[in-house]
């Protein structure tokens, strides 16, 4: 069944913080309960985000040079072929979806989420979510339906250069395609694995005994839980909402998609508050069909930040990447204590 299995060790060091007095520092080590990945929680207290004021870069000069801005994006970016998209691409309000010139796969596109050069997290509406992520949809529908052998949309989102966002004009990735990458891949996998060995949804369980428990469980918008994750993947902690009872992206309707902006800008609020100003988000959803009584949709956040501005160090180091081990300088049940009251004001 659903374990949340954790132990701590200790690193005993003579500390010259304290006259080089003997020092006990806690890790814990964490697993998490779907996949069985370890990871930690160190460095307690010792890292924290940085304002960044990206309006410096939203001048007219800055303006001029991005291909995503009014005037430049019409003779600048590619279109859709008009097969797939007469139009050449796709308008939902402000936000516009173009062809990726820069292709991760055979249907690969960018929502462009409308024309200001910059946004912070301040700024945005419900309107400017909501417009950004139908017209992915849109995107993500139409090209399923003329490839059917394509099972996964992928809608992913790089807020600001901490996080890898190339441009800081905001736009979204869309990838339609049959290799989802190790992580999706894996979670729909073990997915499976739970319900044929328990019998039961992975992700019902876990929002069940998340609202029991009150621990990581922030609260409920619409039909949306939102969690700290038990195992994040982000040094500053990772974000999750999962919607019971939806499984694929044709489950995506106004209601779910309401309830999910109406979440992310309660979470803006908090990310604003600790001067988290970028993160990485993706949304997970089982193809049409295939294992939607395994599976609930659901998105994850994971904050993103520079841990010294003087030198732009990346929150990204070999313990991540050569090793594949998340580890967290945050714990998950305070940083729930910390989001709930944003989600209830």
């Amino acid at each position: 069944m659903l374990e949340f299995a954790k132990r701590k060790g200790y690193a005993k060091i003579l500390d010259p913080r304290i006259d080089f007095a003997l020092n006990s520092i806690e890790v814990e080590y964490r697993r998490d309960p779907l996949t069985g990945e370890s990871g930690r929680i160190a460095h307690m207290g010792i890292v924290a985000a940085q304002k960044i004021d990206y309006s410096v870069w939203d001048k007219p000069e800055h303006h001029e040079m991005c291909p995503f801005c009014p005037g430049n994006i019409e003779r600048s970016t590619p279109r859709f072929p008009a097969e797939l998209i007469p139009e050449g691409h796709i308008k939902k309000g402000g936000a516009r979806v173009i062809a990726n010139i820069a292709p991760y796969d055979r249907y690969s596109a960018l929502t462009v989420m409308g024309p200001e050069h910059v946004m912070p997290l301040e700024k945005m509406s419900a309107a400017y979510l909501k417009d950004a992520f139908e017209a992915g949809l849109e995107f993500c529908r139409t090209v399923l339906e003329k490839e059917r052998e394509l099972p996964y949309s992928i809608i992913a989102w790089n807020y600001m250069p901490p996080s890898g966002g190339g441009l800081l004009h905001p736009h979204q990735q869309l990838i339609i395609t049959d290799e989802p990458g190790n992580l999706y891949r894996k979670v729909m996998r073990e997915s499976k694995n739970y319900r044929q060995k328990w019998g039961e949804n992975f992700w019902e369980e876990l929002c069940r005994r998340e609202e029991e428990a009150g621990e990581r469980f922030i609260g409920r918008i619409e039909e949306g839980y939102w969690l700290t994750a038990f195992c994040p993947q982000g040094v500053l902690g990772e974000i999750m909402a999962v919607f019971p009872g939806r499984s694929t992206i044709y489950d995506l309707d106004e209601k779910i998609i309401d309830g999910l902006v109406k979440g992310l800008l309660c979470l803006f609020k908090y990310f604003d508050s600790k001067n988290i100003c970028s993160f990485n988000l993706a949304l997970f959803a089982a193809p049409a069909g295939e294992g939607e009584k395994d599976f609930s949709l659901h998105i994850r956040v994971i904050p993103r930040f520079y841990m010294n501005l003087l030198l732009y160090t990346p929150d990204m180091s070999s313990m991540q990447v050569a090793l594949q081990e998340p580890f967290s300088v945050v714990n998950p049940e305070e940083q729930c204590r910390e989001i709930a009251p944003f989600f209830k004001s």
